[in-house]
């Protein structure tokens, strides 16, 4: 890849789109919003072969075409604060226009977060025909119609293109940064020691084509961290969408890999062959779902309702875990895989309240009030959120005749979760409260 221009930082009548508000300055941290260009290649698989199952792709440039995209950047206002790592977040566009920047959590304790707009669809929207594809729950609008004055000046060569843009973000956020690009540092001198490639859900499908394609060659990305993944990835000339084929990350991959996945995508994830190894970690949380209700709740007296739950404290564990491991510092314990039934294919084994035996236990699921269904198939609720209802009175007493007994059931689950690696202390308070709230007919 030729030398990557950078610009900016971008400014405009109103902020960038996805940019998290201004209570992160609060938190001491700078949002800025920069344009990267330069040529980007397109891959095929050799000899347009298939993509082998075990994710050993190979991958051979067959085209490239210029580009012209954005990248949005959060980082400490003060250097001192600065970890080393960067998360290079891949954008998810299933909804048809770009998620927005976290606001809070992990990545505000010392990373810098820079959100690289790869794919076609997050600028311009979905191809003629297919606007209903997000279901009418996302009224948000790509960029370029969200803001024209910021953003009728990209030029996106269409998803082929989109591994190598990726790949031109990491060289121009990355520790040779200075070499690999012209223009402005958008870290503004940062001392840069690692870039961690991230994405979810449909973004984590890219990321593993890319992981299995792009990285052997490319290297320059020193982790990954999927989450919400399905063990799918889109082929490398695959368009907008492209959701691909079965697939494992491939066993030489030579960086961390982490895997922190809902209940929903248990089963293809282990279909495909998915394990921990030298370089990889899976994480499966019981009873989440792909995309949690946030202020729902279970249904009652019988009904099914809403889940709640989200791997999201799980996820902030990984992260650090991630961040230590690529650093050179020890890999994060493996976690026990949810139980899957080997002789009925996608079905989640389950205990006598009806959550899913093994996997990494939340207090929720520890010390249940509910059955927590990470699929919601058989309950009438959209796929992906998942389903849940309440237990009965009689069921809950007999389980917990005292108030102090659930609430030491519930906390050892955290000081368990503590001590394994897959919560961190400053989220367990949170955690702990929460404990405290729930209903209980005593």
């Amino acid at each position: 890849m030729d030398q990557i221009r950078v610009t900016g930082p971008i400014d405009g009548a109103r902020p960038p789109t996805g940019a998290p508000g201004s209570a992160v300055a609060e938190a001491g941290y700078v949002v800025e919003e920069y344009r990267i260009e330069g040529t980007a290649a397109a891959y095929a698989t050799v000899d347009g072969q298939s993509p082998d199952p075990t994710g050993h792709w190979q991958a051979t440039v067959v085209d490239q075409a210029e580009f012209l995209t954005r990248i949005l950047v959060i980082r400490p206002a003060d250097p001192h604060r600065f970890n080393g790592t960067v998360v290079l977040n891949w954008q998810n566009v299933s909804a048809g226009t770009e998620q927005p920047a976290p606001r809070r959590g992990e990545l505000y304790r010392g990373y810098a977060w820079v959100g690289v707009s790869a794919q076609e669809v997050g600028i311009y929207g979905w191809p003629a025909g297919m606007h209903s594809r997000s279901g009418g729950w996302a009224p948000a609008l790509p960029l370029a119609d969200a803001d024209p004055e910021r953003y009728s000046v990209l030029n996106h060569p269409g998803d082929q293109g989109s591994f190598d843009i990726f790949s031109a973000a990491a060289r121009a956020v990355g520790a040779q940064r200075s070499s690999a690009t012209v223009g402005v540092d958008p870290l503004d001198g940062l001392d840069v020691h690692q870039v961690l490639a991230a994405g979810g859900s449909q973004s984590a499908m890219r990321l593993a084509a890319y992981i299995n394609g792009i990285h052997p060659t490319a290297r320059c990305v020193d982790g990954f961290l999927l989450a919400l993944w399905e063990g799918r990835a889109p082929g490398l000339l695959d368009g907008p969408v492209g959701f691909g084929r079965r697939t494992a990350i491939r066993a030489d991959t030579d960086v961390p890999v982490m895997i922190v996945n809902s209940e929903f995508e248990v089963p293809p994830v282990q279909e495909a062959g998915v394990v921990d190894g030298d370089h990889q970690r899976v994480w499966e949380v019981a009873g989440t779902p792909h995309a949690p209700s946030r202020g729902g709740q279970p249904g009652v007296n019988g009904s099914w309702g809403s889940n709640p739950l989200s791997i999201h404290p799980i996820h902030e564990a990984a992260l650090r875990g991630l961040h230590r491991w690529a650093g050179g510092g020890p890999p994060p314990g493996s976690q026990p895989r949810v139980e899957v039934d080997p002789g009925i294919q996608g079905k989640v084994v389950r205990d006598r309240f009806g959550n899913a035996i093994g996997g990494i236990r939340l207090p929720q699921v520890a010390a249940p009030v509910a059955e927590y269904r990470g699929m919601s198939f058989g309950t009438g609720r959209p796929p992906l959120f998942g389903a849940a209802r309440r237990f009965d009175d009689g069921l809950l007493q007999a389980i917990y005749p005292t108030r102090a007994g659930y609430l030491r059931r519930w906390n050892e689950t955290v000081d368990h979760l503590l001590a394994s690696g897959a919560l961190l202390e400053e989220d367990a308070g949170e955690l702990r409260a929460a404990g405290s709230e729930v209903e209980l007919p005593l």
